[in-house]
């Protein structure tokens, strides 16, 4: 969302207007800083962010310490994604991908509400990580150019985008959009179908669900450790449930390449390719709390939680993937060369 202009700071030191205050409400007493800044300027907008500054300003709780808090998020948010102009681009190309611009609620339409026939309709989620390993793997590459939607997923993305002047509208990320879609797909009576991780993990999931939104359906779920015969089967129950959504956590490039190789010609179906979301929606591993993921460091939190597995990804990874979108702000998009 686009954050009204700040109270002045000479308003602030006059007494005259707060240090935290709206940017949000044209009608309530304007800012300096608003309490949903941070997560306005890095795209996390799965709740109404103007309801939610409305709700922290009018808290009992609040207090000088919470305000402070608000102000050194935001400090940090202003220093990675400083507030400027920036373009719309529909589908920028980002380091090796062209990244579908899109909101949250546009992408939930998208993945439910708008089956194909043909074939499945396959779902990416873009991080640094993915984008690195398809800059130098000629397979998912091509699997990420015949996707119908790749959505932009965390801070290296975003940061990627405005290496090329271009405003990503929000952080799509799959953890964050899990729960929505559930709902929705329940709404719709749509089932949902789990496959990936280690095993139990999928089980653990679908309990959770299943007490969060007693709807949905969940027809079956699976590990991941399949092999061809295993797969095949998987993939034989998918395309006899017709219209479903299946959601596959297998890690990079092993999930997207499964996906393709095994439902891409299931029509009706829809699969996102989803990493690590059910070991932390089942508890497994623990997602960062809501103060990391505002300032665009949930990353720094798994390589605090995971550090010798995901050393390589966010230590190398996070800095060579960076280098690479500025060695490449310059390239036109593919499908306008």
């Amino acid at each position: 969302m686009r954050l009204l202009p700040r109270a002045t700071l000479t308003s602030v030191l006059r007494g005259a207007s707060p240090i935290v205050g709206s940017r949000a409400d044209d009608g309530a007493p304007r800012g300096w800083i608003s309490p949903i800044e941070a997560r306005a300027l890095l795209g996390i907008e799965y709740v109404d962010l103007v309801e939610a500054e409305r709700t922290y300003l009018a808290s009992p709780e609040r207090s000088w310490w919470s305000d402070t808090k608000v102000v050194a998020r935001a400090a940090l948010a202003n220093a990675l994604v400083p507030e400027r102009e920036l373009v719309f681009e529909r589908r920028p190309h980002l380091v090796s991908a062209c990244v579908d611009n899109l909101t949250v609620d546009e992408a939930l339409h998208a993945i439910v509400d708008a089956p194909r026939a043909d074939r499945a309709r396959i779902v990416h989620f873009a991080h640094a990580h993915l984008l690195n390993l398809a800059y130098e793997d000629d397979a998912l590459s091509r699997a990420l150019s015949r996707a119908d939607l790749v959505l932009p997923d965390g801070i290296g993305v975003r940061l990627a985008a405005r290496m090329r002047g271009v405003e990503l509208r929000h952080n799509v990320n799959g953890t964050d959009l899990f729960p929505l879609l559930c709902r929705r797909a329940a709404e719709r009576g749509v089932p949902v179908v789990l496959v990936g991780a280690r095993e139990g993990i999928a089980e653990r999931c679908a309990a959770r669900l299943r007490a969060d939104i007693p709807e949905i359906d969940v027809p079956f779920v699976s590990h991941g450790f399949l092999g061809e015969a295993g797969s095949r089967h998987i993939a034989a129950r998918v395309r006899d449930l017709g219209r479903a959504i299946v959601l596959v956590g297998m890690g990079s490039p092993r999930q997207e390449l499964w996906a393709w190789r095994h439902l891409a010609d299931a029509g009706g179906v829809t699969v996102l390719t989803v990493g690590g979301l059910f070991d932390m929606f089942s508890g497994a591993i623990a997602r960062a709390p809501d103060a990391w993921r505002e300032v665009g460091l949930e990353w720094a939190w798994r390589l605090l939680m995971e550090p010798r597995r995901m050393a390589r990804r966010y230590v190398v990874g996070n800095p060579l993937f960076l280098g690479r979108a500025l060695a490449t702000r310059g390239a036109l998009t593919p499908a306008t060369t």
